[in-house]
């Protein structure tokens, strides 16, 4: 493989790795030299610090170059912190931290080159190299080409299965049909030709499952998916696929599918593609359906109109092979004419019912609005439409579409001539449809994402998820208000364009907006819109989906995982005085003993002051070992591991390591009581004590200590055991009070609180069985008070003695 590797060292060990597993490297000391060196290499990687790896990376993401290389920035450890958002910025396909193994950097590179080549496979000429723009212009030429290939849904289904192969650069495709509780793949290309019109249980595989759902389904690696028939996947030689659910009239009949022979083959993009060629799929087998049924009718009705206008002879013979109900009666209501058809509904031939009557053939009441329609006729001259139920001689219901007029014969008699057509079919279909409008009005008043349609920039409809969203607001407050009056100002150009491009390219990209609400906080949201028919005209409909909880849990993970290294930090810093502080210690001994063998021959005076002396230096490292102690406490990763803990000794430990917080801003107060022990994470219990004596600290203004205090309280009342950390600080308002332990929410200046730490230690405290409450007061200080259950097994009620000996 020909690499790029831009560092300011001519020997870099990454240079000697990568020579040394046989790819050919290009070295450049920095961005200004790489030129040409560019042209030709599949990768790109830069070493240097945080700072300049980012900026580095900036720059050569810019460069015109077509292929694109993959971009690897090698970062040093020693630098203070990794620019990711730089990084993101730059379009930096990977990163890595030195030191590293070198199977690291193989596997990274191994897996990028893999990505590289998923993505150039296709031709040059193919829409896959090129943009989403070009993809879209393929994918609407495709829909031309429907429109040109007309209804009939074999040259359809396989042209659309074909062009689905090329877009999303697969190796095979095929479009499977549901019939009863099976599925047969009616068209099939590339190395899915052998399967066509192989027949499979719905229930046995997984374009089965996703017919069944109506879902998309789409597996990276049939080998570790366990929705996936493995055995045969790999008799296929299938190893990742897409699979696209049709829908035809509100329900789903089939599936389309792709396929490749490796592994995370496919990107959203292809996901995507495949999503609307099932569109386009399910639209044209929905648009042949409703021409056939359609056309049945009119050619129904063209045959009866064409066929009155025939000789008496054509009439006949068409009439009798028609399969409408055709009939002439006279101003009696007498039949004189029927054809075959309405012969074989009575059950009778057509003799016998020449002269009879509705009242003879059919029940009273239906003969009777038969009758009055019969007379409307004959005495306007108007011919009638009209749709009847009018049941069979064995009481099954048919709905009709009746059409009478006026006729006369040579005589100049009047007669009433008509066609009888069997809609019962269209009208069930009707039904039917109904009932799937019904659903799927339904389906979006009851989805959990928030849905806006409008037109011409004003909102036309939102569904109670929508209401939900904008804090609760009545549809007639938003009813004709623009949505971008409802999205952050910052945030409205983003939006727009999401809006605008929908108008014309379909499915916009999604983005993230915020939207403002009446009451609490602005809420994130990811943005989407697509045009389509809306009460019959077209609209555009957008979705909203709250993403506020998903950002604040990767903030929590962010902050989760630099107070893990803090503590890891901690616990390395602790083993490390530990050492030392022993040999002090005993080397403190050691000198006492030899200033008692010195007592007889050194001055009083000048011995009492070396013992003075060594006494404090011994006191100073009694302390800093038990600060050691402490730093070990808190750094302590026990997991979700409960234990039984000596709540004293942890509200010890943790004034061990804010002494020097408080000292300048307040006297501390202690008031513990002998308590039980309780099941808790002494580690995590410290964390959250350490934190509230710090925000009481932070609450008390420095440089008058002896006018505020911080009292630590600890009792056992009722079962439980509470621990209260009083201070007399500036107090918290009423009105963020109740909003203390929301995450990200923080009274202190910008920089100097992330607003995670009464919020994580809420869920310390909760997750361990507790509660943790505050009482304050502007002006006279807070409470915080935390309450941990006494454990079953352990006695209510210990004595003074047993308390302070355990």
């Amino acid at each position: 493989m020909k690499l790029l590797l831009v560092s300011p060292q001519v020997e870099c060990s990454v240079g000697q790795l990568l020579s040394g597993w046989g790819h050919e490297v290009r070295h450049a000391p920095g961005v200004e030299q790489v030129g040409a060196l560019l042209q030709g290499v599949e990768g790109v990687l830069v070493v240097g610090t945080s700072n300049s790896v980012a900026e580095d990376m900036a720059r050569l993401s810019t460069a015109e170059v077509r292929p694109r290389p993959f971009l690897l920035a090698v970062v040093p450890a020693s630098a203070e912190q990794v620019p990711l958002d730089a990084l993101l910025a730059a379009a930096v396909d990977d990163f890595l931290l030195m030191p590293f193994e070198p199977a690291q950097l193989q596997n990274r590179i191994e897996w990028l080159a893999r990505r590289r080549k998923v993505g150039m496979q296709a031709p040059v000429e193919d829409p896959r190299s090129r943009d989403v723009h070009d993809r879209l212009s393929a994918i609407i030429q495709t829909q031309s080409e429907i429109a040109n290939a007309g209804l009939e849904l074999g040259k359809v289904m396989s042209l659309i299965a074909e062009r689905a192969m090329r877009l999303c650069g697969a190796s095979g495709t095929a479009v499977a049909l549901a019939e009863g509780d099976e599925l047969v793949y009616e068209v099939t290309h590339g190395n899915s030709m052998p399967h066509r019109g192989f027949r499979l249980k719905l229930s046995h595989s997984l374009t089965g499952m996703s017919i069944l759902r109506g879902e998309v389904l789409h597996t990276r690696d049939t080998e570790d998916d366990p929705r996936v028939n493995v055995a045969a996947t790999r008799a296929t030689g299938i190893r990742s696929m897409i699979i696209v659910p049709l829908r035809r009239i509100g329900s789903t009949v089939g599936a389309i599918n792709v396929s490749y022979p490796e592994p995370n083959a496919y990107d959203d993009l292809d996901v995507r593609t495949l999503e609307m060629m099932g569109r386009l799929l399910g639209a044209a087998m929905s648009n042949a359906a409703e021409f056939e049924a359609k056309q049945t009718l009119v050619d129904e009705l063209a045959t009866t109109l064409a066929a009155l206008q025939q000789s008496q002879e054509l009439f006949q013979s068409f009439m009798n092979h028609s399969p409408v109900l055709a009939f002439m009666k006279d101003s009696e209501g007498r039949r004189v004419w029927v054809n075959e058809s309405c012969a074989r509904f009575f059950q009778c031939d057509m003799e016998s019912l020449r002269g009879r009557t509705d009242a003879e053939l059919l029940p009273a009441m239906t003969a009777a609005r038969l009758r009055r329609e019969d007379k409307a006729v004959l005495s306007t001259g108007q011919p009638l439409q009209s749709e009847q139920v009018v049941p069979a001689p064995d009481g099954t219901p048919h709905y009709w579409l009746n059409h009478k007029f006026l006729l006369r014969d040579t005589n100049g008699r009047q007669l009433l001539g008509g066609v009888s057509i069997d809609i019962t079919a269209r009208k069930q279909a009707e039904k039917a449809l109904r009932r799937s409008e019904e659903s799927f009005r339904a389906l979006i008043e009851g989805l959990p994402e928030a849905i806006f349609a409008h037109r011409g920039g004003r909102l036309l409809y939102i569904n109670p998820a929508g209401l939900a969203f904008l804090d609760q607001r009545s549809v007639e407050d938003v009813a004709g208000m623009s949505l971008l009056e409802l999205i952050h100002l910052d945030d409205r150009a983003e939006a727009a364009t999401v809006l605008e491009g929908s108008l014309e390219k379909g499915p916009a990209t999604t983005r993230e907006v915020r939207f403002l609400r009446t009451r609490g906080p602005m809420m994130s949201a990811e943005l989407s819109a697509m045009r389509l028919l809306f009460d019959g005209e077209p609209a555009t409909v957008v979705s909203a989906r709250n993403i506020t909880e998903r950002k604040q849990m990767q903030a929590r993970l962010l902050l989760a995982d630099r107070l893990a290294s803090v503590g890891t930090l901690a616990s390395g810093v602790a083993h490390e005085i530990n050492n030392p502080l022993a040999f002090v210690l005993s080397n403190l001994g050691f000198l006492e003993e030899e200033c008692q063998l010195l007592r007889s021959e050194l001055p009083r005076d000048r011995l009492s002051e070396m013992e003075d002396v060594l006494r404090e230096t011994k006191q100073g490292a009694e302390r800093v070992r038990h600060i050691v102690r402490d730093l070990r406490t808190l750094s302590r990763d026990e997991g979700e591991q409960l234990s039984d803990v000596d709540v004293r000794g942890v509200i010890e430990s943790s004034l061990g390591l804010v002494r020097h917080e408080l000292r300048h801003r307040a006297r501390l107060v202690k008031e513990l009581e002998p308590v039980p022990v309780v099941r808790a994470s002494e580690g995590r219990l410290g964390q959250v004590l350490l934190n509230l004596l710090i925000n009481a600290a932070h609450a008390i203004p420095d440089g008058r200590p002896g006018d505020n205090e911080v009292r630590v309280r600890l009792r056992a009342i009722a079962g439980h055991v509470v621990i209260e950390v009083l201070d007399t600080g500036s107090g918290i308002p009423p009105e963020v009070r109740d909003r203390i332990f929301d995450p990200f929410f923080t009274t202190k200046p910008v920089g100097m609180g992330t607003g995670l730490g009464l919020s994580i230690c809420h869920g310390i405290v909760t997750g361990m069985g507790g509660d943790i409450t505050v009482e304050s007061e502007v002006g006279r200080g807070s409470t915080f008070r935390i309450t941990l259950p006494i454990p079953q097994a352990a006695p209510e009620d210990l004595d003074s003695e047993d308390a302070v000996s355990a």
